[in-house]
């Protein structure tokens, strides 16, 4: 777990109106742990941009999300990695 020593901060930054994680060259189970601590961390009716470049990602992000009330608004590949919007619900 010492790949979660990094802090969130230096993975999350609000662009405009939504919340941007980068989370590229994490691979399973990082890129969900924090997602979810994006989730948690972001007020609801938030929209958050999670980019990923592990393939997998594309279905765990997804199933946490759901599980902590998020909407998978789109999923969407852009050069070799691939940007999962979400939307915490009220």
């Amino acid at each position: 777990m010492s790949s979660m020593s990094i802090s969130l901060s230096s993975k999350l930054s609000k662009v405009n109106d939504k919340y941007v994680a980068d989370l590229r060259g994490l691979i399973c189970p990082y890129p969900q742990l924090y997602a979810a601590k994006v989730i948690k961390s972001v007020e609801k009716g938030a929209v958050i941009d999670i980019l990923v470049d592990y393939p997998a990602s594309c279905e765990t992000v997804p199933s946490v999300a759901s599980k902590l009330n998020c909407s998978v608004l789109d999923i969407i590949q852009v050069n070799g990695y691939w940007v999962i919007r979400l939307k915490k619900n009220d």
